[in-house]
């Protein structure tokens, strides 16, 4: 009885294994249909339940962290491989899937120990090579990472995934009919494969050739249609080709399969606005920043498109400045004055009239001992609380006049308020612009005059119209520097040459080209800064930021390049005797001591090559020296030079030799703000000197940047 009852327990436990065993496999086939549909959500959700059934499943394991890495999900991704290599330790395709992921991680040298290990036990391993490729490029060795390509396209003369490469990577350096040869033998090879049909799309659009990327883009979702990426692609083409219509309809339908895609929710307001549906367009932003908040460049789009079309008064305004004001308080809370003075100026851009964050933005220029400045703001806090009282007293059917009336009663904010101006008007009552009877905020102090460029990509991937919006917001981020006038140009640029010749006709100091890239993790700018007189560069600036507040990062980054080498220039205001004044002041840098050149008006230009400016010894007529310094405007003595004193009013004066001063190295909102370069456009201040240093540094991790190069590579895995 008891050896009966141990064979059934037997063939029962044997039975019950096989369903198992087979409930595993019919799972795992299952997820791996949807995996190859690009359905990664669901392939993970059955891999997850096949895990349930069997926790050892290696090519589960594996399988999930792919799904995973496809995904951007790179640390879970990491963690699902190491279960996978806990059971299959010698397969070579889960090793070159974590190096793959520890490259999408930064880990560069980990990454590179595992596909040499990989090539030392399996010579033959293609995707090995593909790794060590990619290391190749993202040291900026594209040459030798196409050598191993074609070498891998020698030990097989079909591989879907070295014909991809090849392609991808001669488009890279602009080598057109290799690409073309390439993507065209890949299609030969590998014609039912929607990702082969996307990248031809990809590559056509770079290439210009419109048609043939909607036609290849249209191949793709044809095979499959629940291949996202191809929609998005050809939603991309399509808005080049300047049809908004079928934007709209095809953005409407990936939002119908998924309403938190930002990108699309983004495209059709691009689409809209084009339109000049901005109404619409506006709200297509607002849902689409409500799927992802911190999508800089379509809050960005927004904001210029509410400025321009929505009024002062409209509610929403309050809701859209706000997110600024709280991101100002998080930067108040770690100690981040510039970020916060930023932010709180983009809140009231929105809405210029919110009291409260005008006061938080004036309590930071106190801070920084910016008294004029903040006896402003107060100023116009105060004005326009005395308009809101008159107006609610207006509105009352009967005015009282006494004491207690609402036109004459103070609230204890408003009493302090007036209390604070009073006090801040008595503190600068012996200042400079009083005893020489000048209004500095009146003041024209615009010396750099500046066109602005930028490059445009045929098809952007992430957002559409990019590179115009960084633009402007470029433009917009240097509103707020008195010396300089930027004037940026509405249509893109396809060369130097064309840059140049318009910079010319607009008779500008300088000119600058910008073009960006982004990923979905990372954005780049480059931008190349030329003295218009001469065509010769100037400065070559090149930024690139990840994680959040990435382009406004960039923005401000920017800035700072371009001020660091123009020197800092003023002029003569007035003259009294030896003493003169000029339009310098802490705001611009200056401190007490610093020694200027004056030049005749008008004999400054540009030098011929590099930075910095010159003026013929001739027209120097003599030398100042800041005496007296306030926030706008300095005293000085003037020395003449020869035996005549030939000084005018509006003679220039250039900077060359400062006084070190804690308030004048500080980098605080004036410091920002600024040119801060001598005459040889060499940074002038501590601050100016640090920030120039932490971009040398920044630039030494420039080989290690997400590219989208990389971004497509990693498409084809």
């Amino acid at each position: 009885m008891k050896r009966k009852f141990f064979c059934f327990s037997a063939a029962a436990f044997l039975f019950i294994s096989s369903v198992f065993s087979q409930d595993a496999v019919s799972l795992f086939n299952e997820a791996l249909k949807k995996q190859e549909a690009e359905d990664y959500y669901s392939a993970i959700e059955l891999y997850r339940e096949c895990l349930e059934v069997n926790p050892q499943y290696a090519q589960v394991w594996r399988n999930l962290a792919y799904c995973s890495y496809l995904l951007g999900e790179y640390e879970l991704s990491l963690s699902y491989i190491d279960e996978a290599l806990r059971y299959s330790s010698n397969v070579s395709d889960v090793k070159d899937l974590k190096g793959m992921i520890l490259l999408s991680l930064g880990r560069t040298a980990e990454a590179g120990e595992i596909f040499s290990d990989v090539l030392k036990q399996y010579p033959n391993d293609i995707d090995a090579r593909f790794g060590l490729a990619q290391l190749d490029i993202l040291s900026g060795n594209i040459g030798m990472a196409r050598n191993r390509y074609l070498d891998a396209l020698k030990r097989d003369g079909t591989n879907r995934k070295a014909l991809l490469s090849l392609a991808l990577v001669s488009a890279e350096t602009g080598n057109d009919a290799a690409a073309e040869k390439y993507i065209n033998l890949a299609l030969e090879y590998h014609s039912g494969e929607a990702a082969v049909h996307y990248l031809a799309s990809y590559l056509a659009a770079g290439r210009g050739n419109l048609s043939e990327a909607e036609m290849r883009a249209r191949s793709a979702v044809e095979i499959n249609p629940n291949f996202d990426r191809a929609y998005e692609l050809l939603a991309d083409i399509l808005y080049a080709r300047e049809r908004y219509d079928d934007v709209c309809d095809i953005c409407d339908f990936r939002i119908g399969r998924d309403r938190s895609l930002a990108g699309a929710w983004y495209l059709k307001g691009k689409a809209l606005e084009k339109k000049n549906e901005l109404q619409k367009a506006v709200a297509a932003w607002m849902t689409g920043l409500s799927v992802d908040p911190q999508d800089e460049i379509m809050r960005l789009a927004m904001e210029r498109a509410v400025k321009n079309t929505v009024p002062l008064d409209d509610p929403r305004r309050k809701s859209w400045a706000a997110f600024h004001i709280e991101k100002a308080s998080n930067f108040n809370v770690n100690l981040d004055s510039s970020s916060e003075r930023y932010e709180y100026q983009k809140a009231l851009s929105l809405e210029p009239e919110n009291l409260e964050t005008r006061r938080k933005f004036a309590s930071l220029l106190e801070h920084d001992n910016l008294y004029e400045l903040y006896l402003y703001q107060l100023k116009f806090i105060k004005e326009k609380l005395d308009a809101k009282k008159e107006s609610n007293a207006a509105k009352a059917s009967a005015l009282k006049t006494d004491e207690n009336s609402p036109r004459s009663k103070k609230t204890p904010f408003e009493t302090e308020l007036s209390d604070t101006i009073e006090a801040v008007e008595n503190l600068l009552d012996d200042n400079l612009s009083a005893s020489w009877n000048v209004k500095p905020f009146y003041l024209d102090k615009s010396r750099w005059s500046i066109t602005l460029y930028y490059k445009k990509n045929p098809v952007s991937l992430v957002h559409a119209d990019s590179e115009e919006i960084i633009a402007s917001s470029v433009k917009e981020i240097f509103d707020g520097v008195a010396q300089t006038s930027v004037i940026m140009e509405a249509k893109p640029v396809t060369s130097y040459s064309e840059a140049f010749s318009s910079a010319r006709r607009a008779k500008t100091d300088y000119f600058a080209v910008i073009k960006t890239d982004e990923t979905e993790r990372s954005f780049s700018l480059d931008a190349e800064l030329y003295s218009t007189r001469t065509g010769s560069k100037a400065a070559d600036i090149k930024i690139y930021k990840t994680g959040n507040d990435r382009v406004a990062r960039t923005l401000r980054r920017l800035r700072s390049g371009i001020l660091d080498v123009l020197p800092i220039r003023g002029k003569i205001l007035q003259i009294r005797g030896d003493t003169v004044l000029a339009d310098l002041g802490k705001s611009d840098g200056i401190s007490v001591g610093a020694k200027f050149d004056v030049v005749r008006k008008g004999s400054i230009v540009t030098k011929e090559t590099g930075t910095g400016i010159y003026y013929p010894e001739k027209t120097v007529v003599g030398t100042f020296t800041a005496v007296r310094v306030d926030e706008e405007i300095c005293e000085g003595t003037f020395t003449k030079k020869g035996f005549y004193n030939v000084l005018n009013a509006q003679d220039e004066i250039v900077l060359v030799e400062a006084e070190s001063s804690e308030e004048s190295s500080a980098l605080n909102a004036a410091n920002e703000t600024r040119p801060r370069a001598d005459s040889e456009g060499e940074p002038v201040t501590e601050a100016a000197q640090k920030e120039e240093l932490d971009a040398m540094r920044e630039s030494l991790k420039e080989q290690k940047r997400e590219s989208t190069l990389i971004n497509m590579l990693r498409s084809v895995f």
